[in-house]
Protein backbone atom coordinates (compact mmCIF):
# COMPACT_ATOMS: atom_id res chain seq x y z
CA UNK A 1 0.00 0.00 0.00
CA UNK A 2 0.92 3.43 -0.38
CA UNK A 3 0.12 6.88 0.87
CA UNK A 4 -2.84 7.57 -1.75
CA UNK A 5 -5.38 5.37 -0.84
CA UNK A 6 -9.15 5.10 -1.76
CA UNK A 7 -11.76 3.59 1.27
CA UNK A 8 -14.42 1.95 -0.57
CA UNK A 9 -15.95 1.21 2.53
CA UNK A 10 -15.31 1.57 6.47
CA UNK A 11 -17.50 -0.62 9.13
CA UNK A 12 -16.71 0.26 12.58
CA UNK A 13 -17.55 -2.35 15.25
CA UNK A 14 -18.05 -1.06 18.88
CA UNK A 15 -17.52 -4.40 21.45
CA UNK A 16 -18.00 -4.05 25.01
CA UNK A 17 -16.18 -6.59 27.12
CA UNK A 18 -15.84 -6.50 30.97
CA UNK A 19 -16.52 -2.62 30.58
CA UNK A 20 -13.34 -2.10 27.96
CA UNK A 21 -15.02 -0.40 24.85
CA UNK A 22 -12.40 -1.24 21.54
CA UNK A 23 -12.76 -0.23 18.27
CA UNK A 24 -12.07 -2.94 15.50
CA UNK A 25 -11.79 -1.18 11.73
CA UNK A 26 -12.27 -2.93 8.05
CA UNK A 27 -11.01 -1.10 5.43
CA UNK A 28 -12.21 -2.16 2.08
CA UNK A 29 -10.30 -0.77 -1.07
CA UNK A 30 -7.20 -0.56 -2.63
CA UNK A 31 -3.80 1.83 -3.09
CA UNK A 32 -2.49 2.92 -5.91
CA UNK A 33 -1.54 -1.07 -6.45
CA UNK A 34 -3.55 -3.20 -8.61
CA UNK A 35 -6.87 -4.09 -7.91
CA UNK A 36 -7.51 -7.45 -5.95
CA UNK A 37 -8.55 -10.25 -8.17
CA UNK A 38 -12.04 -11.58 -6.95
CA UNK A 39 -11.76 -13.60 -3.54
CA UNK A 40 -12.43 -17.52 -4.52
CA UNK A 41 -15.48 -17.83 -2.09
CA UNK A 42 -16.19 -21.56 -3.75
CA UNK A 43 -12.86 -22.50 -2.07
CA UNK A 44 -13.76 -22.14 1.69
CA UNK A 45 -13.64 -25.30 2.82
CA UNK A 46 -12.33 -27.42 5.72
CA UNK A 47 -8.93 -27.57 4.46
CA UNK A 48 -7.54 -24.48 2.32
CA UNK A 49 -3.90 -25.91 1.88
CA UNK A 50 -2.09 -29.11 0.81
CA UNK A 51 -0.75 -30.83 3.71
CA UNK A 52 2.87 -32.12 3.81
CA UNK A 53 3.61 -34.71 2.26
CA UNK A 54 3.08 -38.03 4.23
CA UNK A 55 5.96 -40.14 5.07
CA UNK A 56 7.01 -42.61 2.80
CA UNK A 57 6.19 -46.08 4.00
CA UNK A 58 9.04 -48.18 5.63
CA UNK A 59 10.24 -51.33 3.66
CA UNK A 60 10.69 -53.17 7.12
CA UNK A 61 8.03 -54.62 8.77
CA UNK A 62 8.97 -54.16 11.83
CA UNK A 63 8.91 -50.45 11.66
CA UNK A 64 6.71 -48.22 14.83
CA UNK A 65 3.65 -46.82 12.98
CA UNK A 66 4.00 -43.02 12.43
CA UNK A 67 1.03 -41.13 13.53
CA UNK A 68 1.30 -37.81 11.62
CA UNK A 69 4.50 -34.95 11.39
CA UNK A 70 4.00 -31.79 11.87
CA UNK A 71 7.32 -31.17 9.99
CA UNK A 72 7.29 -27.03 9.80
CA UNK A 73 6.86 -23.81 11.36
CA UNK A 74 2.95 -23.44 10.62
CA UNK A 75 2.27 -26.87 9.82
CA UNK A 76 2.66 -26.76 5.88
CA UNK A 77 4.44 -24.90 3.13
CA UNK A 78 1.69 -22.25 3.12
CA UNK A 79 1.58 -22.06 7.31
CA UNK A 80 -1.47 -22.03 7.90
CA UNK A 81 -1.14 -23.43 11.00
CA UNK A 82 -4.21 -26.23 10.68
CA UNK A 83 -3.96 -30.60 10.21
CA UNK A 84 -6.87 -32.00 8.90
CA UNK A 85 -6.18 -35.26 10.34
CA UNK A 86 -5.69 -34.53 13.94
CA UNK A 87 -8.95 -35.31 16.09
CA UNK A 88 -7.66 -34.54 19.45
CA UNK A 89 -9.84 -32.22 21.62
CA UNK A 90 -9.36 -31.57 25.38
CA UNK A 91 -9.63 -32.09 27.90
CA UNK A 92 -6.19 -33.60 28.96
CA UNK A 93 -3.87 -35.08 30.68
CA UNK A 94 -0.14 -34.24 31.28
CA UNK A 95 2.08 -37.51 30.01
CA UNK A 96 5.42 -36.14 30.37
CA UNK A 97 7.37 -32.92 30.62
CA UNK A 98 10.14 -32.06 29.41
CA UNK A 99 12.07 -29.30 31.17
CA UNK A 100 14.59 -27.08 28.93
CA UNK A 101 16.08 -24.93 31.37
CA UNK A 102 15.98 -22.30 28.53
CA UNK A 103 12.89 -20.29 26.53
CA UNK A 104 11.21 -22.05 24.50
CA UNK A 105 9.91 -19.55 21.80
CA UNK A 106 8.58 -21.23 18.67
CA UNK A 107 7.16 -24.99 19.07
CA UNK A 108 8.54 -28.44 17.95
CA UNK A 109 8.66 -30.14 14.50
CA UNK A 110 7.31 -33.53 14.68
CA UNK A 111 8.91 -36.23 12.07
CA UNK A 112 8.32 -40.04 12.69
CA UNK A 113 7.58 -39.94 16.23
CA UNK A 114 10.66 -38.02 17.06
CA UNK A 115 10.65 -34.28 17.95
CA UNK A 116 12.90 -31.20 17.33
CA UNK A 117 12.61 -28.10 19.33
CA UNK A 118 15.34 -25.10 19.64
CA UNK A 119 15.81 -23.28 22.63
CA UNK A 120 16.90 -19.64 23.21
CA UNK A 121 20.07 -21.06 24.43
CA UNK A 122 21.76 -22.31 21.47
CA UNK A 123 20.52 -25.63 21.45
CA UNK A 124 18.66 -28.39 19.11
CA UNK A 125 17.08 -31.08 20.69
CA UNK A 126 15.47 -34.77 19.38
CA UNK A 127 13.01 -36.28 21.87
CA UNK A 128 11.63 -39.75 21.21
CA UNK A 129 7.77 -38.66 21.07
CA UNK A 130 6.57 -41.19 22.96
CA UNK A 131 8.71 -40.40 26.28
CA UNK A 132 10.91 -37.26 26.08
CA UNK A 133 14.37 -40.03 25.59
CA UNK A 134 16.68 -37.05 24.45
CA UNK A 135 18.49 -39.02 21.30
CA UNK A 136 20.40 -36.17 20.42
CA UNK A 137 21.72 -32.50 20.84
CA UNK A 138 23.39 -30.33 19.35
CA UNK A 139 24.99 -26.92 20.55
CA UNK A 140 25.93 -23.71 19.09
CA UNK A 141 28.76 -21.74 20.67
CA UNK A 142 28.78 -20.10 24.37
CA UNK A 143 26.49 -16.55 23.49
CA UNK A 144 24.52 -18.14 20.41
CA UNK A 145 20.84 -18.26 20.29
CA UNK A 146 17.92 -19.87 18.46
CA UNK A 147 14.89 -18.15 17.56
CA UNK A 148 12.98 -20.02 15.67
CA UNK A 149 11.27 -23.61 14.35
CA UNK A 150 13.43 -26.41 12.64
CA UNK A 151 12.15 -27.92 10.06
CA UNK A 152 12.88 -31.55 9.11
CA UNK A 153 12.87 -33.98 6.09
CA UNK A 154 13.69 -37.36 5.88
CA UNK A 155 17.53 -37.08 6.37
CA UNK A 156 17.74 -33.32 7.60
CA UNK A 157 16.86 -30.91 10.17
CA UNK A 158 17.51 -27.58 8.93
CA UNK A 159 17.39 -24.53 11.29
CA UNK A 160 18.50 -20.92 11.31
CA UNK A 161 19.89 -19.03 14.56
CA UNK A 162 20.99 -15.69 15.51
CA UNK A 163 24.74 -16.21 15.42
CA UNK A 164 24.24 -15.79 11.54
CA UNK A 165 24.31 -19.06 10.52
CA UNK A 166 22.09 -22.05 8.73
CA UNK A 167 22.69 -25.15 9.51
CA UNK A 168 21.24 -28.43 8.23
CA UNK A 169 21.84 -31.49 10.70
CA UNK A 170 21.56 -35.57 10.00
CA UNK A 171 17.56 -36.10 11.25
CA UNK A 172 18.88 -39.34 12.70
CA UNK A 173 22.18 -38.62 14.67
CA UNK A 174 22.53 -34.26 14.95
CA UNK A 175 25.89 -34.38 13.09
CA UNK A 176 26.17 -31.20 11.17
CA UNK A 177 26.38 -32.10 7.40
CA UNK A 178 26.22 -28.66 5.69
CA UNK A 179 25.68 -24.69 6.42
CA UNK A 180 26.26 -21.37 5.46
CA UNK A 181 27.58 -18.96 7.18
CA UNK A 182 27.82 -14.72 7.56
CA UNK A 183 24.33 -14.37 6.87
CA UNK A 184 23.39 -12.43 9.82
CA UNK A 185 21.02 -12.89 12.79
CA UNK A 186 17.96 -15.06 11.87
CA UNK A 187 14.71 -16.04 13.23
CA UNK A 188 12.98 -17.49 9.84
CA UNK A 189 12.02 -21.28 10.01
CA UNK A 190 13.15 -22.39 7.08
CA UNK A 191 10.67 -23.53 3.94
CA UNK A 192 11.94 -26.70 2.16
CA UNK A 193 10.31 -27.01 -1.30
CA UNK A 194 11.01 -28.60 -4.77
CA UNK A 195 14.63 -29.14 -4.06
CA UNK A 196 15.80 -26.05 -2.33
CA UNK A 197 15.81 -24.35 0.71
CA UNK A 198 14.68 -20.67 1.56
CA UNK A 199 15.25 -18.33 5.06
CA UNK A 200 15.23 -15.02 5.71
CA UNK A 201 17.68 -12.70 7.54
CA UNK A 202 17.69 -9.49 9.37
CA UNK A 203 20.69 -8.16 6.89
CA UNK A 204 17.60 -8.11 4.65
CA UNK A 205 18.12 -11.05 1.89
CA UNK A 206 16.16 -13.90 1.11
CA UNK A 207 18.47 -16.84 0.58
CA UNK A 208 17.61 -19.56 -1.71
CA UNK A 209 19.88 -22.99 -1.34
CA UNK A 210 19.97 -26.21 -3.47
CA UNK A 211 19.80 -29.33 -1.04
CA UNK A 212 21.91 -31.23 -3.94
CA UNK A 213 24.61 -28.50 -4.28
CA UNK A 214 24.73 -27.46 -1.35
CA UNK A 215 25.26 -23.99 -2.79
CA UNK A 216 23.55 -20.70 -2.82
CA UNK A 217 21.07 -20.23 -5.78
CA UNK A 218 20.26 -16.81 -5.33
CA UNK A 219 19.61 -13.97 -2.90
CA UNK A 220 16.70 -11.26 -3.08
CA UNK A 221 17.44 -8.13 -0.80
CA UNK A 222 14.26 -6.35 0.49
CA UNK A 223 14.29 -2.70 2.09
CA UNK A 224 14.45 -4.37 5.36
CA UNK A 225 15.19 -7.33 7.84
CA UNK A 226 13.29 -10.35 7.48
CA UNK A 227 12.08 -12.30 10.52
CA UNK A 228 9.42 -14.24 9.18
CA UNK A 229 9.81 -17.17 7.62
CA UNK A 230 8.93 -17.76 4.15
CA UNK A 231 5.48 -19.26 2.90
CA UNK A 232 4.43 -20.40 -0.29
CA UNK A 233 1.17 -21.85 -1.86
CA UNK A 234 0.26 -21.89 -6.01
CA UNK A 235 4.30 -21.85 -6.65
CA UNK A 236 4.07 -17.99 -4.91
CA UNK A 237 7.14 -17.43 -2.02
CA UNK A 238 5.48 -14.85 0.58
CA UNK A 239 7.75 -13.15 3.28
CA UNK A 240 7.05 -9.65 5.29
CA UNK A 241 10.13 -7.28 5.96
CA UNK A 242 10.68 -4.55 8.08
CA UNK A 243 10.63 -1.74 5.90
CA UNK A 244 6.70 -2.68 6.26
CA UNK A 245 6.75 -4.50 2.78
CA UNK A 246 5.34 -7.45 1.60
CA UNK A 247 7.04 -9.57 -1.11
CA UNK A 248 6.01 -12.16 -3.62
CA UNK A 249 8.90 -13.94 -4.83
CA UNK A 250 9.26 -16.96 -7.94
CA UNK A 251 11.23 -20.39 -7.39
CA UNK A 252 13.84 -18.57 -8.46
CA UNK A 253 14.02 -15.71 -6.93
CA UNK A 254 12.04 -12.67 -9.45
CA UNK A 255 10.25 -10.07 -7.68
CA UNK A 256 6.30 -10.66 -8.74
CA UNK A 257 4.84 -7.92 -6.74
CA UNK A 258 5.73 -5.85 -3.55
CA UNK A 259 3.09 -4.19 -1.67
CA UNK A 260 3.93 -1.43 1.06
CA UNK A 261 1.62 -0.76 4.15
CA UNK A 262 4.38 2.35 6.27
CA UNK A 263 2.28 5.29 5.64
CA UNK A 264 -1.47 4.39 5.05
CA UNK A 265 -2.88 4.35 8.36
CA UNK A 266 0.79 4.31 10.30
CA UNK A 267 4.14 3.46 10.31
CA UNK A 268 4.44 -0.65 9.94
CA UNK A 269 6.89 -3.49 10.05
CA UNK A 270 6.29 -6.89 9.35
CA UNK A 271 7.54 -9.47 11.92
CA UNK A 272 4.97 -12.17 11.53
CA UNK A 273 4.98 -14.90 9.24
CA UNK A 274 2.23 -14.83 6.41
CA UNK A 275 -0.61 -17.34 6.29
CA UNK A 276 -1.83 -18.06 2.58
CA UNK A 277 -4.99 -19.63 1.95
CA UNK A 278 -7.95 -18.97 -0.64
CA UNK A 279 -5.47 -16.89 -3.28
CA UNK A 280 -4.64 -14.87 -0.11
CA UNK A 281 -2.14 -13.92 1.99
CA UNK A 282 -2.68 -13.33 5.45
CA UNK A 283 -0.28 -11.20 8.10
CA UNK A 284 -0.52 -8.80 10.96
CA UNK A 285 1.79 -5.66 11.33
CA UNK A 286 3.88 -3.47 14.25
CA UNK A 287 1.18 -0.56 12.87
CA UNK A 288 -1.53 -2.85 14.32
CA UNK A 289 -3.37 -3.51 11.57
CA UNK A 290 -3.81 -7.56 9.96
CA UNK A 291 -4.06 -7.56 6.30
CA UNK A 292 -5.22 -9.25 3.89
CA UNK A 293 -3.54 -9.38 0.16
CA UNK A 294 -4.02 -11.10 -3.28
CA UNK A 295 -2.05 -13.71 -3.77
CA UNK A 296 -1.98 -13.45 -7.37
CA UNK A 297 -1.30 -9.71 -7.78
CA UNK A 298 -0.91 -8.23 -4.47
CA UNK A 299 -4.11 -6.22 -3.98
CA UNK A 300 -5.42 -5.20 -0.56
CA UNK A 301 -8.33 -7.04 -0.32
CA UNK A 302 -8.65 -5.82 3.10
CA UNK A 303 -7.51 -4.75 6.43
CA UNK A 304 -8.00 -5.12 10.15
CA UNK A 305 -7.38 -2.41 12.99
CA UNK A 306 -6.15 -3.74 16.53
CA UNK A 307 -5.00 -1.67 19.52
CA UNK A 308 -1.74 -2.82 19.36
CA UNK A 309 1.48 -4.30 17.79
CA UNK A 310 0.43 -7.45 15.45
CA UNK A 311 3.53 -10.04 16.06
CA UNK A 312 1.57 -13.27 15.84
CA UNK A 313 1.57 -14.89 12.73
CA UNK A 314 -2.14 -16.17 11.80
CA UNK A 315 -3.69 -19.37 11.73
CA UNK A 316 -6.26 -20.12 8.73
CA UNK A 317 -9.63 -22.42 9.01
CA UNK A 318 -12.90 -22.45 7.38
CA UNK A 319 -13.25 -19.02 6.37
CA UNK A 320 -11.34 -17.97 9.64
CA UNK A 321 -8.21 -16.08 10.39
CA UNK A 322 -6.81 -16.49 13.44
CA UNK A 323 -4.51 -13.59 14.51
CA UNK A 324 -3.68 -11.82 18.57
CA UNK A 325 -2.50 -8.38 19.22
CA UNK A 326 -0.50 -6.38 21.88
CA UNK A 327 -3.76 -4.77 22.69
CA UNK A 328 -4.71 -8.32 24.88
CA UNK A 329 -6.92 -9.81 22.75
CA UNK A 330 -7.12 -12.75 20.40
CA UNK A 331 -9.20 -12.14 17.08
CA UNK A 332 -11.33 -14.43 15.06
CA UNK A 333 -11.55 -12.40 11.50
CA UNK A 334 -13.90 -13.67 8.81
CA UNK A 335 -11.19 -14.36 5.52
CA UNK A 336 -12.87 -13.01 2.80
CA UNK A 337 -14.17 -9.40 4.21
CA UNK A 338 -12.13 -8.64 7.23
CA UNK A 339 -15.30 -8.21 9.12
CA UNK A 340 -14.49 -9.00 13.67
CA UNK A 341 -16.26 -12.93 13.80
CA UNK A 342 -15.31 -12.58 17.95
CA UNK A 343 -12.36 -11.53 19.50
CA UNK A 344 -11.22 -13.23 23.52
CA UNK A 345 -9.40 -10.92 26.39
CA UNK A 346 -6.28 -12.78 27.25
CA UNK A 347 -5.29 -11.24 29.92
CA UNK A 348 -1.92 -9.89 28.36
CA UNK A 349 -0.27 -9.34 25.07
CA UNK A 350 -0.40 -11.79 22.30
CA UNK A 351 2.57 -12.57 20.71
CA UNK A 352 2.90 -16.10 19.14
CA UNK A 353 1.19 -18.27 16.85
CA UNK A 354 -1.88 -20.42 17.27
CA UNK A 355 -2.76 -23.12 16.13
CA UNK A 356 -6.28 -24.80 14.65
CA UNK A 357 -7.45 -28.89 15.95
CA UNK A 358 -10.42 -30.36 15.60
CA UNK A 359 -11.92 -27.20 15.71
CA UNK A 360 -10.36 -25.81 18.83
CA UNK A 361 -7.72 -22.87 18.30
CA UNK A 362 -5.19 -22.56 20.91
CA UNK A 363 -3.39 -19.50 21.38
CA UNK A 364 -1.61 -18.06 24.81
CA UNK A 365 -0.38 -15.32 26.14
CA UNK A 366 2.01 -13.06 27.95
CA UNK A 367 -0.37 -13.58 30.88
CA UNK A 368 1.60 -17.10 31.06
CA UNK A 369 -1.58 -19.02 30.16
CA UNK A 370 -2.83 -21.24 27.45
CA UNK A 371 -6.40 -21.05 26.14
CA UNK A 372 -8.27 -23.81 24.18
CA UNK A 373 -11.65 -21.98 22.15
CA UNK A 374 -14.17 -22.75 20.40
CA UNK A 375 -12.60 -21.61 16.77
CA UNK A 376 -16.84 -20.72 16.05
CA UNK A 377 -17.54 -18.70 18.37
CA UNK A 378 -14.34 -17.85 21.00
CA UNK A 379 -15.95 -20.08 23.95
CA UNK A 380 -13.16 -20.76 26.61
CA UNK A 381 -13.08 -25.03 26.39
CA UNK A 382 -10.14 -25.77 27.98
CA UNK A 383 -7.33 -23.83 30.40
CA UNK A 384 -3.09 -24.30 30.84
CA UNK A 385 -1.44 -22.55 33.00
CA UNK A 386 1.67 -22.48 30.83
CA UNK A 387 2.85 -20.90 27.88
CA UNK A 388 3.64 -17.42 26.40
CA UNK A 389 4.30 -17.53 23.01
CA UNK A 390 2.95 -20.54 19.73
CA UNK A 391 1.72 -23.16 21.85
CA UNK A 392 1.27 -25.91 20.35
CA UNK A 393 2.14 -28.24 17.35
CA UNK A 394 0.28 -32.31 17.54
CA UNK A 395 0.42 -35.25 16.11
CA UNK A 396 -2.80 -37.84 15.46
CA UNK A 397 -2.27 -39.37 19.51
CA UNK A 398 -0.49 -36.03 21.79
CA UNK A 399 -0.52 -32.55 21.63
CA UNK A 400 2.95 -30.99 22.63
CA UNK A 401 2.53 -27.71 24.35
CA UNK A 402 5.22 -25.22 24.68
CA UNK A 403 5.68 -23.84 28.04
CA UNK A 404 8.05 -21.19 28.81
CA UNK A 405 10.43 -23.28 29.76
CA UNK A 406 9.12 -26.63 29.67
CA UNK A 407 7.61 -29.15 27.03
CA UNK A 408 4.61 -30.83 27.72
CA UNK A 409 2.97 -34.05 25.70
CA UNK A 410 -0.78 -33.86 26.91
CA UNK A 411 -3.07 -36.49 25.48
CA UNK A 412 -6.91 -36.96 25.96
CA UNK A 413 -8.40 -37.87 29.40
CA UNK A 414 -9.79 -41.36 29.27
Amino acid sequence: MHRRFIVIDIIAALIVVGGIVAVGIVVFGRSSGPKPTPFPTQALTQSPTPSPTPSPSSSHSAAPPTFGNWPTYGYNAARTRFDPLISLRPPFRTKWRYKAKALLEFPPSIYENDLYVCTEHGMVICLKAANRHVIWRYKLPPGSQFASTPTVDATSVYVTSLAGRFLVLNRLTGKLRWGLAGIGRSESSPLVWRGRVFFGSEDGNVYAMSLATHKLVWRYHTGGAVKGAPAELGGRIVVGAYDGALYCLSYNGNLLWRRSTSGVLSSNQFYATAALAYDTAYIGGTGGSIYAFALSNGGLRWSFATGGYVYSSPAVWRNLVFEGSYDDYFYALNAASGSLVWRFYAGGSVSGAPTVLNGIVYVSSFAGRTWGLDARTGRVVWRFGDGKYSPVTADQRTLYLNGYHTLYALVPKR
